[in-house]
């Protein structure tokens, strides 16, 4: 049995008798995932609760290097903690890691030391996704919309204003399906409001399957095997998954909307794209061109959109060009916009990217948060 933080996985058993001698296995929440380091679980009052250990394993660097990103992310507000014992789920907010290696001669131990502070729990709250629609300098299209997804095991969806209170009727404009599940697309100008929040509720462990991912993929295969004990085990992800905009990776910058998939090749100029198609990810031509990919800046990664700012030039003549970028939960496409104080794009460039352009005029600037029940209460 397990607890779960977001997408790492705690072993329950070490929770019900904590003590700082007892380990935990904590693992990327994936279904294939079994290459599971050991931790160690602390006891703590309701409100907050320590987590301190050693990560043990193959990939220890990588896993410690996931837990440390998700408790400094920035992009994040609070993230679900659930397991077995109902009573101790929670949403809560993750701060104050560290990380070190637990010995100066084994790399495969890493000793972390963090805390988790409760936020609140669903029979206190709601999720609400914050939405702020704007409108962008869009160079692909002219739609009047600022679309957002939500997993489809989201319940109970509805507009509401968190300025007047007023609530509205949410309606899904289309169903896709993603790597993981479907996902729900609304449009946040539907309601016609001025503060917009797409309140819902969904089971702690359906969140995490359909967010956006940053991804290091260190230069190999996102699938391996590994053998413990004598034991051949599956490990997927080997890739990192990044909370930090600040990461420093080692190899290829990889974004998914668990729809596109977007793989950042700087070192070689090249931006590749490609669509889940129901079993795999299956390429997707881009336009004809002589504009490569320079530079990727990520600005912000969340759980449900990753802002970016990309960096072009012209191998023909040398010529440079700048675009936003953001990747929002289950869009098929990229909304690719002029930063401010930057200029149209090149036809050239247009023509590139076109094929994974989303023609969207105004930016959703989608925020997920929760809200306590007593104030969206009519």
């Amino acid at each position: 049995m397990t607890r779960t933080l977001y997408a790492l996985r705690i072993s329950e058993a070490a929770l019900e008798q904590p003590s700082t001698s007892q380990t935990l296995r904590v693992a990327s929440n994936s279904p294939l995932n079994s290459d599971a380091p050991e931790v160690d679980s602390l006891a703590a009052d309701p409100s907050t609760r320590p987590l301190a250990g050693v990560i043990a394993g193959k990939y220890a660097g990588k896993l410690a290097r996931e837990f440390e990103e998700l408790f400094s992310a920035t992009g994040i507000e609070v993230v679900p903690w659930f397991g077995d014992d109902v009573q101790q789920d929670a949403y809560v907010v993750v701060e104050d890691i560290t990380i070190d290696q637990a010995t100066p001669q084994a790399s495969e131990l890493q000793r972390f030391d963090g805390q988790l502070s409760r936020a609140g729990t669903q029979e206190s709250h709601l999720r609400a996704l914050y939405c702020n629609p704007q409108p962008v300098d869009n160079p692909f299209g002219s739609s009047s919309t600022a679309q957002v997804g939500l997993s489809v095991r989201a319940d109970n969806v509805e507009w509401w204003d968190h300025v007047t209170g007023a609530k509205a009727p949410a309606t899904v404009q289309r169903t896709v399906s993603g790597e993981h599940d479907d996902i729900e697309i609304y449009d946040a100008t539907e309601p016609g409001m001025d503060n917009p929040v797409l309140l819902h509720y969904i089971a702690y462990g359906a969140e995490w399957p359909t967010d956006v991912r940053v991804w290091d993929d260190y230069n190999r295969n996102k699938v391996a095997t590994t053998t413990v004990n004598g034991e051949t085990r599956t490990v997927d992800p080997t890739w990192q998954r990044c909370f930090v905009t600040s990461h420093e990776f080692v190899g290829t910058p990889i974004l998914e909307s668990d729809k596109l998939r977007l793989e950042a090749d700087t070192d070689g100029q090249l931006l590749s794209a490609s669509r889940w198609t129901g079993s795999s990810y299956d390429s997707v031509s881009l336009g004809s061109s002589d504009w490569r990919l320079r530079t990727l800046d990520l600005a912000r990664i969340g759980v449900e959109r990753i802002d970016a700012q990309t960096d072009w030039i012209n191998t023909g003549n040398g010529d440079t060009h700048r675009l936003d970028l953001t990747l929002k939960r289950g869009r098929d496409d990229a909304l690719w916009t002029v930063p401010d104080n930057g200029s149209p794009p090149p036809q050239g460039l247009i023509d590139r990217l076109n094929p994974i352009a989303s023609p969207a005029n105004q930016a959703a600037g989608e925020v997920l948060d929760i809200v306590a029940k007593s104030e969206v209460r009519e």
